[in-house]
């Protein structure tokens, strides 16, 4: 099932490729495929051209690529209604591996080819170096779905947003809500990377924890790539935790909840939806599982929510041959929302101080695919942020909400 599921993804980003890149037509090609006219010899508007770094290749393009997924639909769709100010936007592609140096590279290689700024990003552990290098040639650097880490985070750092998950917030409603699935609960585990932002994400949620009353914490860590959750399921079973949480990527949870499912363990799992997404929990939770798997995350997934982007996003994707859009999908389609937005302030070549400059201007109504709109200032990058419980019924398959969205502010103090 997880090679098919992996199959099926390449294909879906392959075509979601495609649309961008018919999207935005060279020149060339419109000269030789158009017919003659009075405006034939009249310049095409010059695009706005935003640098993406992904892992495309590399061990976690399982959870990093499918966000640009969602960008890439978004402005496909964007571009055939003319762009921003009449002009089409570009995301320029390349594939980090989430590797270092080929990330300080590419950086290089996209500040000489003249973009405004950079989004995407690998995993959390390149990103510090990233905003370093991108802040030498004042390019602003959106970090995307799922990793952010403290950079984007008040105090406002120049150059540095992000529109994801920053692990010490999410981690603070992750403690919250692991309480709320164990009332009696006393012991917590949580499965990290040997990744800075997810070891940062395992310590804020055991914090959480203790305040809500958990009285014993451990974190258990896995290298990246990490595919054999064997022994981390044999140190799950000795400790007997109430809860099970993770901040791993796509591929890691498809390894680690078959084995924890057929496991002695009772417990409960709470996944973070760090581009998890609901099928990945519904095939490794057979039926009349032992172990209640719940999930949080604060983009839409599945069929919950309801709006205007929340439509279109579903349109989009159903076009695309991609049947059911999950919270990647959704943090894509919402940076390519910010992006506009913030283009549309950018004035002349939108240079990197100027595309800086129109980002802490950001007001985006997410259109239903998220609680809480994304709101960049003067000072603070990232903004609040709202979280959403969701329980699996491993009988029916399906997903129900639990409760209301859980708001919390950059600050990590729950929100009204």
């Amino acid at each position: 099932m997880g090679a098919r599921r992996l199959s099926a993804m390449r294909r879906a980003w392959q075509l979601a490729i495609a649309l961008t890149a018919a999207a935005t037509v060279s020149p060339a090609h419109a000269q030789a495929s158009a017919p003659s006219s009075p405006s034939a010899g009249l310049t095409k508007p010059k695009p706005y051209r935003i640098g993406y770094l992904v892992d495309a290749s590399g061990t976690e393009q399982a959870t990093i690529r499918p966000p640009l997924d969602g960008l890439n639909l978004y402005i496909a769709r964007l571009n055939r209604s003319g762009g921003v100010n009449g002009r089409p936007v570009e995301i320029v592609v390349r594939d980090t591996r989430s590797n270092l140096q080929r990330s300080l590279d590419a950086v290089g290689e996209l500040s000489r080819s003249g973009v405004s700024g950079i989004a995407g990003l690998g995993i959390s552990s390149t990103h510090g170096a990233v905003y370093a290098a991108a802040q030498k040639v004042a390019l602003p650097v959106i970090a995307a779905f799922p990793a952010n880490t403290p950079f984007v985070l008040p105090p406002a750092r120049p150059n540095a947003f992000g529109v994801g998950l920053a692990f010490n917030v999410t981690g603070v409603v992750g403690g919250r809500l692991a309480r709320t699935v164990s009332p009696d609960g006393k012991r917590l585990v949580c499965v990290a990377f040997e990744s800075s932002g997810s070891v940062q994400a395992c310590d804020t949620v055991g914090r959480s924890a203790r305040a809500a009353g958990f009285t014993q914490v451990d974190t258990l860590t896995v290298p990246v790539g990490h595919a054999d959750f064997r022994v981390i399921v044999d140190r799950i079973n000795a400790l007997k935790p109430d809860v099970v949480t993770d901040c791993l990527g796509r591929a890691q949870v498809m390894a680690l909840l078959p084995a924890l499912t057929a496991s002695p363990y009772q417990g409960v799992f709470l996944s973070m939806d760090s581009a998890i997404g609901e099928q990945v929990l519904r095939d490794g939770t057979p039926r009349g599982s032992k172990v209640t798997v719940y999930s949080y995350g604060r983009y839409v997934s599945g069929n919950d929510g309801d709006g205007e982007q929340v439509r279109a996003l579903r349109e989009a994707a159903a076009a695309a041959g991609i049947a059911a859009p999950d919270a990647s999908h959704a943090a894509g389609w919402v940076m390519g929302l910010v992006l506009r937005d913030a283009l549309q302030r950018c004035p002349g070549d939108c240079d990197g101080p100027q595309l800086n400059a129109a980002l802490e201007s950001v007001d985006v109504d997410t259109g239903g695919l998220t609680a809480q709109r994304v709101r960049f200032t003067h000072g603070d990058h990232y903004g609040p942020t709202a979280y959403r419980l969701y329980r699996f019924d491993a009988d029916t398959r399906t997903f129900a909400a639990v409760g209301d969205w859980i708001r919390i502010g950059s600050d990590g103090h729950l929100l009204p």
